[in-house]
């Protein structure tokens, strides 16, 4: 028992070791129409190296469109409603959005970013809608332009939906202080509410 507990300690303190060794991550995307990039990642000082394309979506072939049962499509609208309002009420939960700003500003001290770009266009289809969704990103794009060697851009779209991401750079991050952190954001009693309020929408 004792030489099984010595061993379980030996290689959790081995998992340790090795999630503090920091990992350089060089990525590039893009998402127009289809979203496409990779990531290319540097390990152990170099001697572990691989990279992760994402592949882009292959165009959906043409068709005769198919008439929706008119039940199933009065079903959708108001599920569809339900999800947005409850992602808008989480937005309006002032703990929560306390929390993320924090989470964020965490990640921005713990990741070092070099030569970062990123530009978003958003919109949900309602200027309303559209205006509170950038009250909530405003914050959190002023935090990122703290950051040295990064152009961050959000351009709203106040008429029809869209979300258009680009973004390139290198961050080096230390894998076990990111892993603490997106657990304690994860386990917050103001994420934990935020996740309950989002599930009411399929109750």
């Amino acid at each position: 028992m004792g030489i099984a507990l010595l061993v379980i300690a030996v290689l959790f303190g081995l998992l340790v070791l090795l999630l503090a060794v920091p990992v350089d991550v060089a990525f590039r995307f893009a998402g127009i129409e289809a979203f496409a990039g990779q990531i290319t990642m540097r390990w152990l000082f170099g001697l572990v190296r691989f990279r992760i394309r994402v592949p882009r979506a292959a165009k959906p072939e043409l068709s005769e469109p198919q008439p929706e049962p008119q039940a199933a499509g009065a079903r959708a609208k108001p599920e569809a409603h339900g999800r947005r309002t409850n992602m808008f009420a989480v937005l309006r939960q002032a703990a929560f959005r306390r929390r993320v700003y924090r989470f964020v500003k965490d990640l921005v001290r713990a990741v070092h970013a070099h030569e970062l770009y990123v530009r978003m266009r958003l919109g949900l289809g309602d200027p309303a809608d559209t205006g509170r969704l950038l009250a909530f990103v405003g914050p959190l794009n002023a935090l990122a332009q703290n950051l040295r060697s990064a152009e961050i851009r959000v351009e709203p779209e106040f008429i029809d939906p869209v979300f258009e991401f680009e973004a390139h750079g290198r961050f080096l991050l230390i894998p076990l202080r990111f892993i603490v952190l997106t657990i304690a954001f994860a386990l917050s009693p103001s994420s934990i509410r935020a996740w309950r309020i989002l599930q009411g929408s399929h109750a």
